[in-house]
């Protein structure tokens, strides 16, 4: 399967604290696991491509970039490829996006230190993970994080924050769910939809909530220390009005009757994204379903510390885990 992490929010529903402080895992040790962390930078390659006989070497020494990011074999003609890739290499508007890219980013060891202690602890809970490739490129803002099994396409100029010269199309309110530091959070989210059991037949909001705290949950246990904002992608502000009026949201989920509520149109509400969910106020932030999904997921494992990453990721009954998870928010 491929994700892409704009449509993320609707993907996961088809398979199926205050902000300033961290998730309050240690981690596991991960001292013993060894792996090859394989990161390339298709966005310098890129950058130096100068003719259509160079621009088709790189794609065929690049297949999975080619396949994945191009759809190269399902094009009618192999030049639409060509010319894709050398104007990601050649347009003005790009390659000014190209170097301030590679001016903030620099070897990325930060970010690939990141990667490699999630993808030892994901390997620590999952001895069969194989993990994926990383490979950078700049996309003029056409495509900003994707996941599959074996490869993840980081698009770097979504990720440059509000330095960048060029903006993303983008809402503001979407364009601030992106920064170098909700990088890797966001990645190992998207990964986790590998080990999150969904029941497929409860279309409920509350099975569609529970996934996604499930997903937050994964991330928080993988990147233990990063805060939450960073996970779920809000603002500190976000964070503080959510925990503040966690009651007054529970009391609008149980007033309405929207836990068992099965309508696209609950979920556009309360999953989905926007700017604010006015239905609750003024200030409560779009996906705040996505926020309680998460605050029912860890009262459930607050009264159930025996419960391992992989046991929670594989209990795909939301109405048991939420039975069970007896949350009540504090007055």
């Amino acid at each position: 399967m491929i994700l892409r992490l704009k449509s993320f929010f609707l993907l996961i529903i088809a398979a199926a604290g205050l902000s300033a402080c961290s998730n309050e895992h240690s981690g596991p040790d991960t001292s013993a696991i060894v792996l090859k962390l394989n990161l390339k930078r298709l966005d310098q390659q890129i950058a130096n491509l100068k003719t259509r006989e160079e621009a088709g070497q790189f794609l065929d020494a690049n297949p999975i970039f080619a396949e994945t990011f191009l759809m190269r074999s399902r094009l009618p003609h192999d030049s639409i490829a060509i010319n894709e890739v050398l104007k990601l290499g050649n347009s003005t508007y790009i390659d000014t996006l190209a170097q301030e890219a590679a001016a903030y980013f620099g070897d990325m060891a930060d970010v690939k230190a990141q990667f490699e202690a999630a993808f030892k602890t994901i390997k620590y809970y999952y001895p069969d993970f194989n993990p994926p490739t990383i490979y950078t490129v700049v996309t003029g803002y056409s495509n900003d994080l994707t996941v599959t099994d074996s490869a993840i396409f980081i698009g770097l100029d979504y990720f440059l924050g509000k330095r960048s010269r060029y903006r993303s199309p983008d809402p503001g309110y979407i364009i601030d769910q992106y920064s170098k530091e909700m990088l890797v959070p966001a990645t190992v989210m998207m990964l986790s939809s590998k080990y999150n059991e969904v029941e497929a037949s409860n279309r409920s909001l509350l099975t569609q909530m529970v996934a996604y705290g499930k997903a937050y949950e994964f991330t928080s246990q993988v990147l233990p220390g990063t805060a939450d904002s960073l996970i779920i992608r809000y603002t500190n502000q976000q964070m503080v009005d959510c925990k503040a009026n966690q009651a007054n949201i529970y009391a609008h989920f149980v007033r309405e009757n929207l836990f068992f509520e099965p309508s696209q149109a609950a979920t556009k509400k309360y999953v989905e994204q926007r700017p604010a969910v006015v239905e609750i106020g003024a200030k409560c932030p779009g996906r705040v379903g996505t926020w309680l999904g998460w605050q029912i997921v860890r009262a459930y494992l607050k009264s159930h510390p025996e419960v391992t990453l992989p046991q929670l990721m594989a209990q795909d009954k939301a109405q048991i885990l939420f039975e069970q998870a007896k949350y009540r928010p504090d007055k």
